[in-house]
């Protein structure tokens, strides 16, 4: 069984549909009254994807500059460890 194309007023109308099926399912109203800020950042983000901005120069900077930023407080914590635990050796005289 052969399927025939879609025409484009047909897509259009599916995706009009599960769009609004989507709206309703997420209540973004009431997501939008109670968590604004969220809301929007979550509706630029998936812009963004949606966009073709997933894989540019720019996402790339982006997740090189969130690395370095989960990794320092790592990096501060081990280096604190180390110096306390040096500390406390130099006190016990070892």
């Amino acid at each position: 069984m052969e399927r025939q194309p879609r025409s484009t007023s047909e897509l259009v109308t599916e995706l009009g549909q599960t769009a609004a099926e989507l709206y309703e399912s997420l209540d973004v109203a009431r997501q939008l009254e109670e968590h604004p800020y969220r809301t929007l950042a979550l509706a630029a983000g998936v812009g963004y994807v949606l966009g073709g901005g997933l894989f540019t120069p720019l996402t790339a900077s982006i997740v090189r500059l969130g690395m370095r930023a989960a990794v320092l407080p790592m990096v501060q914590h081990a280096i604190t460890g180390i110096a306390e635990a040096a500390e406390e050796m130099q006190q016990h005289g070892h």
